[in-house]
This record gives C-alpha cells, structure tokens and sequence, in this order.
C-alpha cells in the first residue's frame, strides 16, 4: 500500500495514531476504578462532616459550609457518573469497540461531551474548593477584607485560563498545540500557588495563635489543628503536583489528563476530611481530643476544633486568643475574654 493509500485509510490511520499512544484504554479503566473508591470514601465522610455541621444549623457559618460541602459533594456524584458512562461508551459502544485501538481514541478525543463535562466538572470541584479554603483563609485572618484579595486575583486568572483551554479543546484544538500548553502550565502553576499558600497560611496562623496557650496549658493547644489542616490539604496538593510533573513533559501529557478522574475526588475529600476530623476531634496524632470550657471562659466568636487540657485556660482580658468553645461556630476567631468580672476584681 502506498504512503498515499495509507493516508486516505481511515483505519490505517486509525491503527498508526493508536500505535503511537499509551495503553489510554487500561489506563482509564484503573483511573476511573481508584475514582469509585475514592466516591466511597467522600460518601462516609460527607456524611460525618454533615452530621458535624446539621447540629448547629442555625449559625449562618454552618450554613454556609454545609451549602458549600453538599455541593462539593454532588459535584464529585456527578464526575463519577460522567466516568462510569465513558467506561460504558469506550468498552460497549460498537461504533468504538469496532475501530482498532479504539477506546483508546474515545478518551483522546477531546471534542467528546463526556470527556468535556468531566474536566468541566473537575474544575467546578476545584474552584468550589479553592473558594472555600480562601474563605477558611478569610475567617483566620480576623475578616480582614484586604488578606483574601490576591488568592481570588490570582484563582480568577487560574479559572479563566482553565476553560479556555477546555473549550478549544472541545474545539478540536490539538492537546500538542503549544499555545494551549503554555496556558496548561501557568493553570496547574496558579492551582499550586493557591493551594498550598493558603492551607499554610491558615496553618500557620492557628499555630502562632496556639503558642499563646503555652503558657497556661504547657503545649500549643492548637499545633493538633494546624496539623490536621495540612495532612488533610496535602491529599489535593500532593496528587496535583504529580498531575503537573506529568503535564509539563510533553510525552505523558495526556497520562494528566486521565490522572484528573480520581483528583477530582480528592477535590472534594480534602476539605470535608478538615471538616469531618475537626468536627469529631479526631485532630494530629491519632487521638481524640476533647473539649476544656470553663466558667472562666466565653466567647463571642468561633473555634476551629476541640482541644484537651488539664484545666481551662485563663488568659489575660487583654489578650487575643483562639476558643475551643463547643457552643461556638467553626473557622472563626475572635478576641477571648477569658477572665470573670468577678476574677478581674480579684486579681
């Protein structure tokens, strides 16, 4: 056959594509089966973070997070569904399975509805997450209104780059185009910024408050917390590097693509999992914590977890300081008096 026959053969063309391809057809299939684990696992833990937030409903903080938690986790409902029907339409469809190789085409063909509303979906994930962690951020940071103003610059950049390039994508726009890479990149970068900046932002912050506590308790009360906050968001960062290490060499490129099914997961899991481990006191360490509260303490804000002490802690009135107040809302922190008037006249 000659070059030119070759050319005009669809199914020769077809095999010579697939040819140059890894094995996209095995590599989905365990992609898409480490996603339905992962579902499983965001199906307990949705359910022990909406437990943790159903009982103080009332509070416009736990409103809002449960809002912002359902969502989350319909929208990983949603991909898995998306994933499961790729798995159907790749190894069932006739029209595929006849073409040799060809659900490895099905998951390289960009322009597909299945393929677009599952990276749709993904990014829907991370933004929803991304919010809520800058919110998280927000609520640390005593509502100062200037601190959340560059990650929500820098995640509208990063959302914006994001679906233009699924939508040239859908538009047949080759996955080598060079353009559309560079816009890859600097979207996986800006993720990463986001990201990891802000869980150690708001780590950091809860640590240096916790230090404070030293003095009274002998330990920093709320290292557990900050700790916990950073295993949890390691999940997400973690995968995520790995996806852009794999993105930015040009011949596993689209091993990333397949690898975003199961991160979309994680997308989810992450902050529920803080949520979830806060919520029941299952803080760093391995340990269940309990709540402290004493008379000698109140508080008109919030606490960010539940800490074991040897008795409550009495801080100066002057002092700023975290609460573990169990009567309070979540990711809020605000100025303790922690003396009495009755105390304060004593002393």
């Amino acid at each position: 056959m000659s070059s030119g026959q070759a050319g005009s053969d669809p199914a020769a063309a077809a095999a010579a594509t697939v040819a140059a391809l890894p094995p996209l057809d095995k590599m989905s299939l365990v992609a898409i089966w480490i996603e339905t684990v992962l579902y499983g696992i965001n199906i307990v833990v949705y359910g022990g973070a909406f437990y943790v937030l159903f009982r103080k409903r009332g509070s416009l903080t736990q409103r809002c997070l449960l809002g912002a938690s359902t969502l989350l986790f319909a929208i990983a409902t949603a991909h898995v569904g998306v994933s499961l029907r790729q798995l159907v339409e790749a190894f069932t469809n006739p029209a595929v399975t006849a073409i040799p190789g060809g659900s490895s085409l099905f998951f390289l063909n960009q322009t597909d509805g299945l393929v677009a509303a599952g990276q749709i979906l993904y990014l829907v994930d991370v933004l929803v997450q991304d919010l809520v962690l800058i919110w998280r951020l927000y609520a640390v940071m005593n509502m100062d209104w200037r601190v959340p103003i560059l990650p929500l610059c820098l995640e509208v950049i990063n959302q914006t780059t994001a679906f233009y390039t699924i939508v040239k994508f859908f538009q047949g726009t080759p996955l080598e185009d060079s353009r559309l890479r560079r816009f890859g990149i600097l979207n996986w970068s800006l993720h990463l910024i986001i990201n990891i900046g802000v869980t150690a932002a708001i780590a950091g912050k809860i640590w240096w408050q916790g230090r404070r506590t030293v003095h009274a308790r002998g330990h920093n009360a709320y290292a557990g917390v900050a700790f916990t906050i950073m295993e949890s968001g390691v999940l997400f960062a973690g995968a995520t590097i790995v996806l852009f290490a794999l993105y930015i060499d040009p011949s596993t490129g689209t091993d990333a693509l397949v690898g975003v099914n199961p991160v979309a997961q994680l997308a989810t899991l992450s902050p529920l999992l803080i949520i979830a481990r806060v919520g029941f006191g299952l803080t760093h360490g391995g340990t269940r914590s309990k709540a402290t509260v004493g008379s000698s303490a109140h508080s008109s804000g919030g606490r960010y977890g539940q800490h074991s002490g040897p008795e409550p802690v009495r801080i100066d009135i002057n002092r700023t300081q975290v609460t573990d107040n169990p009567s309070s809302d979540f990711y809020a922190m605000r100025v303790v008096k922690a003396l009495s008037d009755k105390d304060a006249e004593s002393a």
